[in-house]
């Protein structure tokens, strides 16, 4: 009987121990859950705060990278009245020197792009409403030079002309019926594409004033559009010969060998100095950049504006 009685106690001890474990387990797996939901609102915490502070330190370094940009277009002023003084211009693009310190990790480059050495295609329509023959055929004969369907040129005049009269099929759809004021409206003229839009962008432009492409700037495809007869040979030995002797007079062209009589022709289509010119201020803070594109002519007229 006493034998029974301590077997009893035994089991009831190795209850109790079990009992205990099991509470301890369960304590100690609550434990383990809270712990692992402090980690995770931690992390959580430390990931917004990193995200909140990163994208602050983005922010920061934006705005200084768009200050330093406008910056960039205001130092190219005193440039813009030197070109006026100018008896010609002979560079199309040029990369102005920035000689001051903005600080660590921090630059700014200036490019300034002369408009005048680019067809203005406005141009092809006169103010009246009426079409230009002449401009229209040169944007003609400048999209054959770049083996683009010159009947493009077509679907432009009718973009911008007011009447509704098509000149192509559906060329009159959806049309703006008014001078462009940016390049980026050609991407909507009927028929011309991505590829289009990028082959003939460096070669045109919607500002000019008076129109007239300066020879001394002109890049090849601009320069052979200038006249039927004009071929490709002709228009190297204008860049040839402007490299050594710039064009200070529209009549000088005659000089040129082969252009005896058509440089006769292109008197009042050509001029030797610009007044049109497009600045690229960009702008780099700790790899945010910012850009500003600006068309200033020599007065400091802002033509067109745009923050990127």
């Amino acid at each position: 009987m006493h034998r029974m009685k301590n077997v009893s106690a035994l089991i009831m001890q190795r209850a109790l121990c079990r009992e205990k474990a099991n509470h301890n387990g369960s304590v100690l797996v609550v434990i383990l859950l809270i712990v692992t939901l402090l980690i995770s609102v931690t992390v959580e915490f430390a990931y917004e705060v990193f995200v909140d502070t990163n994208s602050l330190s983005n922010w920061i370094n934006l705005q200084k990278a768009a200050l330093i940009a406008k910056s960039g277009q205001t130092l190219t002023a005193p440039y813009l009245k030197e070109f006026k003084n100018l008896s010609h211009t002979s560079l199309a693009e040029t990369a102005l020197p920035v000689k001051k310190d903005f600080g660590t990790d921090t630059f700014l480059s200036i490019k300034i792009e002369d408009e005048n050495a680019k067809f203005n295609i406005n141009s092809i329509i006169w103010q009246n409403g009426l079409t230009n023959p002449e401009a229209l055929n040169t944007l003609q004969r400048l999209f054959e030079y770049l083996t683009i369907d010159p009947s493009l040129a077509m679907a432009i005049a009718d973009w911008i002309d007011p009447d509704s009269e098509p000149r192509l099929k559906d060329s009159e759809y959806g049309v703006k019926n008014a001078y462009l004021w940016s390049i980026d409206e050609l991407k909507f003229v009927y028929g011309i594409d991505k590829k289009i839009f990028k082959t003939i962008l460096p070669f045109i432009t919607v500002f000019g004033g008076n129109t007239k492409i300066n020879v001394n700037t002109a890049q090849l495809p601009v320069l052979v559009s200038l006249h039927k007869d004009m071929t490709e040979l002709l228009a190297q030995r204008i860049i040839d010969y402007r490299e050594s002797t710039p064009f200070e007079d529209e009549t000088s062209i005659v000089r040129v060998s082969g252009l005896e009589t058509i440089g006769g022709y292109l008197q009042g289509k050509i001029a030797v100095k610009s007044s049109y010119f497009r600045v690229t201020s960009t702008a780099v803070v700790n790899e945010i950049t910012r850009m500003i594109e600006s068309v200033i002519d020599t007065s400091l007229n802002v033509y067109y504006w745009r923050e990127r």
